[in-house]
């Protein structure tokens, strides 16, 4: 077997293992496309960069606001 052969075949076994992988993932189901938090639409670009998008950018945004104040506190608040 060359180096050729065996690049292909290391190739092969990644690929196999990747898709192994991806498929032993528990997928989430797409968006109902309507804000958890809120109720609005979320904005599209949104559900286009992730399907499954809980919340519109602005709740999203709040949400983060809330955990990084919640971290700076140490969990005091």
């Amino acid at each position: 077997m060359d180096e050729i052969d065996a690049a292909n075949e290391r190739a092969e076994h990644l690929t196999n293992m990747a898709i192994q992988i991806a498929l032993s993932r528990p997928s989430q189901a797409p968006s109902s496309g309507i804000c958890r938090a809120c109720g609005d639409p979320i904005e599209s670009a949104r559900l286009r960069a992730n399907p499954s998008a809980p919340t519109c950018c602005d709740c999203a945004a709040e949400e983060d606001a809330e955990r990084q104040r919640r971290r700076k506190l140490g969990g005091r608040g």
